[in-house]
Formats: C-alpha cells, sequence, structure tokens
C-alpha cells in the first residue's frame, strides 16, 4: 500500500481543483464579458438632454477622439469606446468632421456615424444675380473659409479647370444653387464645388450655341450676366437678349447700366444712383465708356439668362427703359426710346392709387 507525504492532496484531487478554478475563471471572464458588452450597448449620457455638435479635425488620433467624446459627456468611458471598435467596427477608423448626436447613446450608437463618415450637413443657398463678393460673405457667415482666402481665389480663375479660358476672375462661374456643404472643408474646395457645379449645369450645347451667336463661352456668360441683373421677367430675358446681340452686330455701345454699376463697385465709388460723372469713368467694365463686352460676367447668372443669351428672340429692338412694375419697354428706334422714357417719368410722377383691402371681421 502505497502513502502519500501529508499535507498534499493526491493527483486527481489536484487536477479536479485546478479544473474548478479554470472553470471559475473562465465564468468570471465571461460575466465581464457580458457585463461590457452589457455597457457597450447601454445608452447613456451625462449632463442635459440637448443636441451637441462634435468636431473632428482631419488626423486626429482615434484616443484623442475618444477622450474628447468622453470628456464631452457622451462616452461613460475612453476604454469602452476602445472595446466597442474593437468588437464591432473591427479594421475601421474614426473619421474626421462634424458630428450631431442628440440624447443618450451607447458607446456603439455613439461611435457608428463616425465610423460611417456621417457628419453633419449645412445647406447654404446662393441665390441667383449674386456678384462674388456677396457669395463669399455668405460662405464666411457659414462658417466656410474667410473673405481674405476667397479674395485670394478670386483672382486665380486658371486654378480651376471647371472656368472658361480668359476669365478675369471668378466672377459668373459660382454657380447659384443650394448646396449641402460639410466641414471641414477649405475655401479652395468650397470655390471648386461651386465652379464645378457651374460647368456640369451649363445648357446642352452651350458651347456650341455661343459660337453659332458669334460669342465664345466666357462672352455667352458674361452676357447671361448682364441679362440677369437687367430683368427678373422671365419672357423678357430673350428679348434682353436681342437687344444687345443686335447692338453688338453693329458696333452700338451696350450701354448696361449694371455693368458700370460693377465697375464702380470693384473701385469702392458705387454710392447710388447713377450720374453722368458715373457714366463717364474708364473702367472696361462700364460699357458706357467702352465698346463691346465688358472682359467678364458681373454676377453669377440663372440658367434662364444663361439659355437667354445663347437664344435671342428674333428682334431688331436696340432699346429699353423701366415701366416702373419689374418690366421693360422695348423699342427699335431713339424716337421710340424717348417716348417710352416720357411714360415711365409720368408713370413715377403720377399718384398711387391706395390698395383696397379686406379685413378680418
Amino acid at each position: 500500500m502505497r502513502s502519500h507525504r501529508p499535507g498534499r492532496p493526491p493527483r486527481h484531487r489536484a487536477a479536479a481543483l485546478l479544473g474548478i478554478g479554470l472553470v471559475l475563471a473562465a465564468a468570471l471572464v465571461l460575466a465581464a464579458a457580458a457585463a461590457v458588452g452589457r455597457l457597450l450597448e447601454t445608452p447613456w449620457r451625462r449632463g442635459p438632454d440637448r443636441s451637441v455638435l462634435v468636431e473632428i479635425p482631419a488626423r486626429s488620433s482615434t484616443q484623442s477622439i475618444l477622450s474628447a467624446l468622453e470628456e464631452g459627456g457622451l462616452l461613460r468611458d475612453r476604454r469602452l469606446g476602445s472595446v466597442a471598435l474593437k468588437v464591432y467596427f473591427r479594421g475601421k477608423t474614426l473619421k474626421a468632421g462634424e458630428y450631431r448626436f442628440t440624447g443618450e447613446l451607447s458607446p456603439v450608437e455613439l461611435l457608428r456615424p463616425i465610423v460611417a463618415g456621417d457628419v453633419v450637413r449645412w445647406k447654404v443657398t446662393i441665390p441667383e444675380g449674386l456678384a462674388a463678393e456677396e457669395i463669399f460673405a455668405i460662405l464666411e457667415a457659414r462658417g466656410f473659409g474667410t473673405a481674405e482666402e476667397y479674395r485670394r481665389l478670386f483672382t486665380s480663375p486658371r486654378e480651376l479647370g471647371a472656368v472658361p479660358e480668359g476669365a478675369p476672375t471668378l466672377e459668373g462661374f459660382l454657380f447659384p444653387e443650394t448646396y449641402a456643404l460639410t466641414r471641414p472643408r477649405s475655401a479652395r474646395e468650397v470655390v471648386e464645388q461651386l465652379t464645378r457645379e457651374f460647368r456640369l449645369r451649363l445648357p446642352a450645347g452651350f458651347s456650341g450655341d455661343a459660337g453659332k451667336a458669334g460669342l465664345s463661352v466666357l462672352g455667352a456668360v458674361t452676357l447671361a450676366s448682364m441679362i440677369e441683373k437687367e430683368t427678373s421677367v422671365p419672357d423678357e430675358r430673350p428679348l434682353v437678349s436681342a437687344v444687345y446681340h443686335n447692338r453688338l452686330r453693329i458696333g452700338m455701345p451696350l450701354q448696361c447700366d449694371p455693368t458700370t454699376i460693377y465697375a464702380l463697385r470693384r473701385r469702392g465709388g458705387w454710392h447710388g444712383p447713377l450720374t453722368r460723372a458715373d457714366l463717364a469713368v474708364s473702367d472696361p467694365y462700364n460699357t458706357y465708356a467702352h465698346g463691346g463686352l465688358p472682359p467678364g460676367p458681373i454676377c453669377s447668372p440663372s440658367l434662364a439668362s444663361l439659355r437667354a443669351a445663347v437664344a435671342p428672340t428674333a428682334s431688331r429692338a436696340l432699346y429699353f427703359v423701366a415701366r416702373g412694375d419689374g418690366s421693360h419697354f422695348f423699342s427699335e428706334t431713339y424716337e421710340g426710346q424717348q417716348r417710352n422714357v416720357a411714360r415711365y417719368r409720368q408713370s413715377q410722377r403720377a399718384p398711387r392709387k391706395p390698395l383696397a383691402r379686406e379685413t378680418a371681421r
């Protein structure tokens, strides 16, 4: 019969104890994993339930992002974020940009849009007929670049392939539209998007139609910008276009007031209304003092004005003058123009009739 050393359990007993220990350890690991799993999927938020905008700069490290989320009260513990990335988003990275979060979110729910790059999109509307300076002011006010950055780009149109050859500036090629812009985005990236949209939205056959009308693409867009500034009445655009085409054909000065105003604005000399001295200012954009089209557009024209520029209506009109209601009188002769001017002046002197309004009872 074998004897055992005192105080030392038999081998099978030691193995049993080891097995029990391993089972307990595994149970503890599983319990811990289950607890962590619940934390990863349990919504949490520190502070009031309000919308929070988070900006993640480009080239931010994962740990700096997770720390920022923790400090901002969106993530209970940055270590939970690390685990969530490894378990739920293996091989994925957190993307730069702006993200908006509302309410309580679990670490998984919090990280999912950042992994997907589902950034906030800001709607920015560029109205038709604005000059570049006005467009830049809108973009700067919405937090997309600074006026100084845009001014530097404004005079370097050759750097942007979407702008027609020969364009002196970006004027006229910042397409008027409602854009969904994302941050971070540089002034250059914004300008590239607007000029690319201009090229994409040019009417089909625009270049060919411009050539048939004796214009380059630059000349046609320049004419479209003048039409845009002269009238907001859709039916009048092709007729205004005809007036300018007729004048160009016979070598008659275009005498477009908006071009003279543009010339004065860019020199810092526009105080309104136009005076005889203003009409004599020696500036290439002043179509009273210089023949032909100005060097480039004076605003960003609408699609309607772009179409009208290369498709004028059949008319021999050489003149037009405002009626006072947004529309215009058109005439083929100077005598007819003088009569229309007199009609306009008379309408301005006539007392306005009171408007009868129905009131609620």
